[in-house]
């Protein structure tokens, strides 16, 4: 590559408070646009709720020279967003990367810091739900050592989930 031409910078971080609302609509964006979001008023106040994520949880963002183009929710265990986590487990949730961003290895750098965070706090594993159709997550969470959890496998109000985890060493 030349050397006049700028190489793209992705960095991994906390969110900010400002930064909710645009994680709220990032990620019911990709949800909707992926084909994951039936009409659920429910579930897409609860993808919007970027503010509620920001102050119950850890969110994550990948900022890409300035702009924030993917967040990823970490529920500790027990707490307002945590779902299917035990005490020694930390629970992703809500993973999404803009489009635009997409095959620049960004979910990877966030699932990274995920499992980097659930070490520092002494858990065991880290835990997550999926939807059945989410298929590039799928391989994404197996690449990386996550085993399916059938027994933990839960529907909302008929929608499917799939539970998957993977074991901190």
């Amino acid at each position: 590559m030349p050397d006049d031409v700028p190489t793209a910078t992705i960095t991994v971080r906390p969110a900010r408070t400002e930064e909710a609302e645009a994680i709220g609509v990032l990620t019911e964006a990709v949800y909707r646009d992926g084909g994951f979001l039936d009409d659920d008023e429910d579930y897409v106040t609860h993808l919007l709720d970027g503010a509620g994520r920001v102050r119950d949880a850890l969110v994550l963002v990948a900022d890409l020279d300035g702009s924030v183009v993917a967040s990823v929710t970490l529920a500790e265990p027990g707490t307002t967003w945590s779902e299917i986590s035990h005490p020694d487990e930390l629970e992703v949730r809500m993973l999404a990367v803009a489009e635009t961003a997409r095959r620049r290895g960004i979910a990877d750098l966030l699932m990274d810091e995920a499992e980097d965070h659930a070490r520092r706090q002494g858990l065991a594993a880290v835990v997550l739900s999926t939807e059945p159709i989410m298929e590039a997550a799928h391989r994404l969470y197996e690449r990386r050592g996550y085993v399916r959890q059938p027994e933990r496998d839960w529907d909302v109000e008929g929608f499917p989930l799939i539970a998957y985890r993977l074991a901190l060493g």
